[in-house]
């Protein structure tokens, strides 16, 4: 990494091109429609599908840590991208202080094979 700008934050000289695309090609149509904090956090969700043992849902916390966004920004993000069919919230139950626990995850489309 080179130099780091306090405002600006940290930058490259180039990146590593994967030897296949991770971003899903049903999100690139949706470019014009969708807000920042919606493609910050649907980028963050397929990042952590993708990373080796990753594939478990992201809290809200994890999202604000993993986009820079404030938790309104991920919360409105959260809801434009599973209004959009994106994402899938989940619960897992209620905290000792009885708060909900909500984790959210990528909606997966599963293709159908032909069987011979």
């Amino acid at each position: 990494m080179a130099k780091n700008d306090d405002n600006f934050g940290p930058n490259l000289n180039g990146i590593t091109l994967p030897d296949t695309v991770i971003l899903p090609p049903e999100i690139v149509p949706f470019l014009p429609w969708m807000s920042l904090s919606e493609l910050k956090v649907v980028i963050a969700a397929v990042a952590r599908l993708m990373q080796v043992g990753g594939a478990e849902p992201i809290t809200l916390s994890e999202f604000q840590q993993m986009t820079g966004l404030s938790r309104p920004a991920v919360l409105d993000g959260l809801e434009r991208a599973k209004k959009r069919g994106l994402l899938g919230e989940y619960s897992l139950g209620t905290d000792v202080q009885g708060r909900e626990i909500v984790v959210f995850d990528v909606l997966p489309r599963f293709q159908k094979t032909e069987r011979k």
